[in-house]
């Protein structure tokens, strides 16, 4: 079907080569204009975060590695080149309107990535409780058990089994120092309301992610060159990997893993390495998954 045909243009090689060209990269460029917008206006709440969480998480489903945020740009852009085909805009205007337009709707569907507060370390590590379960196996006529179970009981027998269940309410104990070799930030809200100051925590196993610098009962202080940040993290189970991600103007990325358990406090330290190369450089070459 001849390029045009939708708008009534349908005489053959109406339009060229070059005019094709043109008409992707200009759509290109509205989805370009789009995510440059939204990347710097909404920090953290940028819908190209959680698109980039969903192509690691497919990624991940076929044994591919973890995208990085340009792979993913990239991908949208090269994707606002094509669209032109379906749409078929009739000058360069028009497709660079088309493209900013259709991401500019994708991403108001996109729903926004929220996370709550680092939590108090009040009420932690509720201890855990024996729970005892008794299982019965049932016999037949023959005195032979019946069932999922090998085991052959006598007529009657019971047999109970102790196992470790998590109180509700538990939580894992995370004592979180991080240090600055150049000084730490003096006024971590003004930092966080410019976007120069970043910080999550995931708990893997719940896959719940908490902002380490917006309390919700948990506490977070500068003490010369580190952030001290005391925390409690919800526990379904006696152990979880936690793992935090930290970003900071005028250091590089830092994303590490831990071991958290009940019962025991975590102290965990994390050295941010100096890097002049600018936060949202660094942010673009990062694959983000939480």
């Amino acid at each position: 079907m001849p390029y045009g045909v939708r708008r009534g243009i349908k005489a053959p090689g109406e339009y060229g080569f070059g005019d094709l060209a043109a008409l992707g990269l200009s759509s290109a460029g509205g989805i370009f204009a789009a995510l440059a917008t939204d990347f710097s206006q909404k920090g953290e709440n940028s819908a190209l975060y959680k698109i980039n969480e969903w192509v690691v998480a497919a990624g991940r489903n076929f044994g591919a590695g973890d995208m990085p945020l340009w792979g993913v740009a990239l991908g949208l852009v090269g994707f606002g080149a094509v669209s032109i085909f379906y749409f078929q805009p009739l000058t360069r205007l028009g497709a660079f309107a088309r493209g900013f337009g259709l991401l500019a709707a994708a991403m108001t569907a996109t729903p926004t990535d929220l996370v709550s507060g680092i939590q108090g370390a009040s009420q932690l590590l509720q201890p855990l409780q024996p729970a005892a379960y008794i299982e019965e196996t049932s016999l037949n006529p023959e005195g032979e058990a019946v069932g999922a179970t090998q085991t052959v009981y006598r007529e009657g027998e019971v047999r109970a089994f102790a196992v470790q269940a998590v109180r509700p309410g538990a939580r894992y104990e995370v004592l979180l120092t991080i240090k600055f070799p150049n000084g730490a930030p003096r006024n971590i809200q003004d930092m966080v309301k410019r976007d120069q100051l970043r910080g999550r925590l995931l708990n893997e196993a719940t896959k719940e992610t908490f902002n380490l610098f917006q309390s919700a009962g948990g506490s977070v202080e500068t003490k010369g060159d580190t952030i001290v940040i005391r925390a409690g993290v919800p526990a379904k189970a006696k152990e979880a990997t936690l793992w935090v991600r930290i970003e900071a103007e005028g250091s590089a990325i830092e994303m590490q893993s831990a071991k958290a358990t009940l019962g025991k406090s975590l102290a965990w330290t994390v050295v941010m390495r100096p890097s002049k190369t600018p936060l949202a450089i660094q942010r673009l070459g990062k694959s983000y998954w939480f």
